[in-house]
């Protein structure tokens, strides 16, 4: 069973909506010609695993809603979600061979733990991600799928190191680039610590943490709160919610015992939602 469902139909459809030839298509993808593009859309071939995200990008379109997946991930979706060739994935991990990580992909030999942890970040996963989707390409059983949590500060900053640059940076580069465009002073070593799953707190100084991290925000152009746990999140969009309750001489809770925000609360995030986005 493939990991992604795929109808072409459907890709057709998104391809006229994103009001792109098959060409067009084609060269986004580095192909030489558009007979791959006009085959998937007419259900004839399957796109390879690795096109899929880059097929999803150049339409515009959600790569799970273009191509729902199907079943747990093993290492070859991974890479595929990655964008990476069995090749290109092995060039960019030291002292990971191509043959090492097929034998991996095809259920027949472990990966070595050293490369466990620059192969997680390559592909903007946790570890233990990498870990159950090796166990999958094994035909190793997964556990009973545990309550989903969010993804931690580390998985965030891998996700957006990869869709930012072709390969992945080494941390120097990674902090130059932020301190030039954000006036941020992150060290190699900051920038290491963070994508090796350090929490912001323990990386940085009491209080220049959420300084690094807005900075971080700004250069992959994504708001702060992105970055922020649930907690931050939550005590942050409370603090917001009390600042507008605030600024219109409103209770931001109901009085009496029916409890949760008030109606004019209500009515005031109402009529922010309904507003057209960029409206003052």
């Amino acid at each position: 069973m493939p990991p992604r469902r795929f109808d072409g139909a459907e890709l057709r459809a998104a391809r006229r909506r994103a009001d792109l030839t098959q060409k067009q298509v084609a060269q986004g993808l580095g192909l030489s010609a558009h007979v791959a593009v006009a085959r998937w859309e007419k259900g004839e071939r399957f796109p390879p695993a690795e096109k899929m995200v880059g097929i999803a990008a150049i339409l515009g379109v959600d790569v799970d809603t273009l191509f729902p997946r199907e079943g747990p991930c093993d290492l070859v979706d991974l890479r595929s979600d990655a964008g990476y060739t069995q090749s290109a994935a092995a060039e960019e991990v030291k002292g990971l061979s191509r043959f090492a990580l097929g034998d991996a992909e095809g259920g027949r030999r472990r990966l070595d733990p050293d490369v466990i942890a620059p192969l997680s970040r390559l592909y903007g996963v946790d570890p233990e991600a990498l870990g159950a989707a090796e166990d999958q390409s094994f035909g190793v059983a997964a556990p009973a799928a545990a309550p989903r949590r969010p993804p931690s500060l580390a998985e965030k900053l891998n996700g957006l190191v990869r869709k930012a640059f072709d390969s992945v940076p080494a941390p120097e580069m990674l902090a130059e680039a932020v301190n030039a465009k954000a006036g941020t002073r992150l060290t190699a070593a900051q920038v290491e610590a963070l994508l090796a799953g350090a929490s912001a707190a323990d990386v940085f100084a009491e209080g220049s943490a959420e300084v690094a991290l807005t900075g971080i925000a700004a250069f992959f152009d994504v708001p702060q709160l992105a970055l922020q746990d649930r907690a931050g999140v939550e005590i942050r969009v409370l603090s917001d919610l009390q600042y507008l309750a605030a600024h219109h001489d409103i209770a931001l809770a109901a009085r009496g015992g029916d409890g949760g925000v008030s109606s004019q609360m209500l009515a005031v995030l109402n009529e922010l939602v309904a507003r057209t986005p960029g409206q003052p």
